[in-house]
């Protein structure tokens, strides 16, 4: 009997560390990629699990080395197979170092996804990257770059990249061959390699940044995932977030999340593309279950609503 689906998105804080000055080597990486799994391994006894992950901190070391005119698709193919690498790595030696048995291995599957080349997210982007900037250094940049756009960020500004949805993951068949085999996909790294096609079908990388979070929710859709776990840096759904008096919500439906998402209170550069997420998931898999929750938690404590926020439909 095959064991229920369940796709786990890792935010790019659960593989490496985003604090301000902390190493971004590729041990540091694999060090704190061994603490994200741990908290995991409970799930791979309990269902066929794929992974998916994001790619923040290491595209934007990526993008200082890279010249400017370098599309950011481009740095999504470059930063990939390293964290991978790093998830596939970490999961092994946990493997090892605990003599767990049975468990099944990892296979990374790059994964390709088409954009529509009038998605507005390319005349209106969202996504920041890179260094902070002083208001002098920007205006120098724009000399230089005069189609690029720029965000306040902190105490400074930061480039704005664009951020189309995703249309359509175009190896999924690659993906089920991975889970046929009874392994476990390590796909859609930093949301997917964005890319357009032509009249031919033939592809071409566009300058652009998958949401990991929509893309995941498309990929869970596809497949019909029994659960979609999103792992972050948060508790879980707050309303009244940075207020003085946050409310945390441990179990939603569908029709209350999206209640709460129509009111604003789920900024876009936060919590927002996780919910919207979830509610296309649910939209698409009336009998699924979505839960998000911390990074740091134990997964058992969140399957059984001890901590994160699940949601179901309704």
């Amino acid at each position: 009997m095959n064991k229920p689906l369940a796709i786990v998105a890792i935010g790019g804080n659960g593989i490496c560390p985003s604090e301000p000055g902390t190493e971004m080597s590729f041990i540091a990486q694999l060090t704190h990629t061994k603490r994200t799994l741990w908290n995991i391994m409970a799930l791979f006894d309990r269902y066929q699990v794929l992974l998916t992950h994001g790619n923040g901190p290491q595209a934007g070391l990526v993008y200082e080395r890279l010249h400017p005119a370098t599309p950011f698709g481009v740095i999504t193919l470059i930063t990939t197979p390293q964290i991978s690498s790093a998830i596939t790595r970490a999961y092994e030696e946990l493997i090892l170092e605990n003599n767990l048995q049975g468990l099944p291995p990892l296979e990374p599957v790059l994964t390709w996804v088409a954009v529509d080349p009038d998605d507005p997210g390319f005349s209106q982007p969202t996504k920041p990257v890179g260094p902070q900037y002083r208001e002098a250094e920007v205006t120098s940049l724009l000399e230089k770059h005069p189609e690029w756009k720029f965000g306040p960020y902190g105490e400074g500004l930061r480039r704005l990249i664009a951020s189309p949805r995703p249309r359509a993951i175009l190896n999924l068949d690659d993906i089920r061959e991975v889970l046929a085999d009874g392994k476990v996909p390590v796909a859609l790294g930093g949301g997917g390699i964005p890319v357009s096609l032509d009249q031919q079908g033939r592809m071409e990388i566009t300058d652009g940044i998958l949401d990991k979070d929509h893309s995941s929710a498309l990929l869970a859709a596809e497949l019909r995932a029994d659960l979609f776990l999103l792992l972050t840096g948060e508790q879980g759904i707050f309303t009244g977030y940075g207020t003085k008096a946050p409310t945390f919500h441990r179990q939603l439906n569908s029709c209350q999340l999206g209640r709460m998402l129509a009111a604003g209170e789920f900024p876009p550069g936060s919590m927002g593309p996780k919910v919207e997420a979830v509610l296309h998931f649910l939209s698409a898999n009336a009998e699924g279950r979505a839960i998000i929750g911390s990074v740091a938690e134990r997964v058992d404590r969140l399957l059984s609503n001890e901590s994160g926020t699940t949601v179901v439909s309704g």
